[in-house]
């Protein structure tokens, strides 16, 4: 979970580049991206804590921890963001639960986080249906969220998805920055040794914890229609990818550029 040495993200700090937004002590973001599905549990209209599903769908993820770097939301939304760490920085997560436990500062001092405040461009789903087991892996954080972002937003066109669960918002999101302010230790239980070992003696420091669900490739529409379809399966969905061709650009590459459509966030309003 540590940079790899001569990582992109190690030579960039050497040579004194920028890298990326400010942030402060205890600010802790922890960034996903790839077709996801998010759980947020809700106690009186306040997420209390987030659960994230990586569905059945051949994408392996991988983790790493950047102490004292964040990135901006135009960082998150330029697929040629430099600050962005190499692929090879990533440690691959292993197919189980994982558990993401945050030590914070006083909450008395911290207003909950709404269920409402979930940006409304992602695809949201009412809760209450039962989850499958088909996921690979699972990962709780376990904490007061002070912030939830979305970003890599893909217009929904008529024709692309159908179903009776179909995205119903102008935009789904492909990836998410989850904020935690007053962080002053976290445990990664799960994660192997070292990996575990390094977040929590950086964590008080802050930063950003990215955890992807995607790696280097060129996608087709067979890739994209069994990504859509897993997240199907995984939350009992009537939803489908319904478009005949894949679309054209230079972020069909993925990596930073997580273009295989979009996350569900199961959350209803309060």
């Amino acid at each position: 979970m540590p940079p790899k040495s001569g990582s992109k993200y190690r030579k960039e700090k050497a040579g004194g580049a920028s890298t990326g937004a400010t942030g402060k002590k205890g600010q802790v973001d922890i960034i996903f991206g790839g077709p996801l599905l998010f759980v947020p549990e809700v106690e009186n209209g306040n997420v209390t804590s987030v659960e994230v599903f990586s569905p059945r769908n051949g994408h392996p993820m991988g983790a790493v921890f950047l102490p004292g770097i964040w990135f901006s939301d135009a960082d998150l939304n330029d697929p040629s963001c430099e600050h962005w760490p190499d692929a090879e920085s990533l440690s691959l997560l292993d197919a189980h639960s994982y558990a993401i436990e945050l030590t914070q500062t006083s909450k008395k001092k911290r207003n909950p986080f709404r269920v409402a405040s979930i940006p409304d461009t992602n695809h949201k789903v009412k809760p209450g249906r039962r989850l499958s087991a088909e996921w690979d892996v699972a990962i709780a954080i376990i904490g007061q969220l002070s912030g939830w972002t979305s970003h890599r937003l893909t217009e929904v066109t008529e024709g692309l998805f159908h179903g009776s669960d179909a995205p119903t918002s102008k935009t789904v999101a492909g990836m998410h920055k989850l904020t935690y302010d007053g962080v002053t230790g976290a445990t990664f239980f799960g994660a192997s040794k070292a990996p575990k070992e390094y977040l929590s003696a950086n964590v008080a420091r802050g930063g950003t914890l990215v955890i992807m669900g995607e790696i280097p490739y060129h996608p087709s529409l067979h890739h994209e229609r069994t990504a859509i379809s897993a997240l199907a399966k995984l939350a009992g969905l009537d939803f489908h990818l319904a478009t005949t061709a894949p679309a054209q650009s230079r972020t069909r590459l993925m990596h930073h550029l997580v273009d295989c459509l979009n996350s569900v966030v199961l959350a209803e309003e309060k």
